[in-house]
């Protein structure tokens, strides 16, 4: 009877051994970023990266020191009926947003939190989605990094046949929290103003107003399009602002800064001299 007892009891634990294998991390993981030199991944999903699996991090290019703002973890590629994640930040903080209640912050090392799903997330649209918002540090003048892990799986209970990637490393500039500066709490309209001194070298400013509270963005990009600057992102009071740009660091030529709110856009051509 001892021995029958003893073989169902080693029978249950192999059972469910298998059982959690085949489940693991339902729930979510952390320490899976390349936030620590990490190489390893998500090997539960397979040894080595898939390049069918594309993950990438949107959101502003530069955050104020000490401010919030919101970004996304895109996924597309693999098996794709459900997918998971890890993200997490060099130094400022990845928090949960309202906007996404399938992910939830764990502790990943002492004092260090991360962000994984609490169960895999559903495709919509050939994408799965994860919403998320993110603290930068009070360092100004210095840059912080998002990392991201995704995996893409066919959700069918067998650990073969998903597949895993990094997100590229999002680059963070973490800009002073003056740089946008109200000089009025006055506008009667909408409107982007030429930056002056025009061309410029170092710095240069730029005003513009808000004529209604809400969403606004202004924007620098270089020639090709690529977004070098964004010194503001989100709620903004009627009003007019002056924000000073700085060119260093970034190579002579010209340059267009964008400012949307609401339904109001406006593109504005400068030229750095170097």
């Amino acid at each position: 009877m001892k021995k029958i007892f003893i073989f169902v009891s080693i029978l249950l634990f192999i059972t469910i051994l298998v059982f959690e294998t085949l489940n693991a991390f339902n729930d979510g993981i952390v320490n899976l970023t390349r936030r620590r030199g990490n190489t390893e991944g998500c090997t539960c999903h397979g040894l080595s990266t898939s390049a069918q699996v594309h993950a990438f991090i949107t959101g502003p290019s530069s955050v104020r020191a000490g401010d919030t703002a919101e970004y996304r973890l895109k996924i597309t590629g693999g098996p794709l009926v459900r997918a998971g994640c890890d993200i997490s930040a060099a130094n400022g903080l990845v928090i949960v947003s309202a906007l996404d209640t399938m992910l939830q912050r764990i502790q990943a090392t002492v004092g260090v939190y991360e962000l994984t799903h609490k169960w895999p997330k559903l495709t919509a649209a050939d994408t799965v989605t994860f919403i998320y918002r993110y603290i930068a540090p009070n360092t100004p003048g210095t840059f912080d990094t998002l990392y991201a892990n995704a995996n893409s799986v066919n959700f069918d209970s067998l650990d073969t046949g998903d597949m895993w990637n990094y997100a590229a490393d999002r680059i963070i500039s973490i800009t002073s929290s003056i740089d946008v500066r109200n000089i009025s709490t006055n506008a009667a309209d909408f409107r982007l103003m030429q930056n002056y001194p025009n061309p410029f070298n170092p710095a240069t400013k730029i005003v513009f107003s808000i004529r209604e509270s809400g969403n606004a963005k202004l924007s620098i990009f270089d020639l090709t399009g690529r977004e070098v600057a964004s010194p503001f992102n989100g709620y903004m009071r009627a009003g007019t602002y002056e924000y000073t740009f700085s060119g260093n660091g970034l190579a002579g030529g010209v340059y267009f800064y964008r400012l949307i709110s609401g339904g109001f856009t406006e593109t504005k051509k400068m030229i750095l001299t170097k």
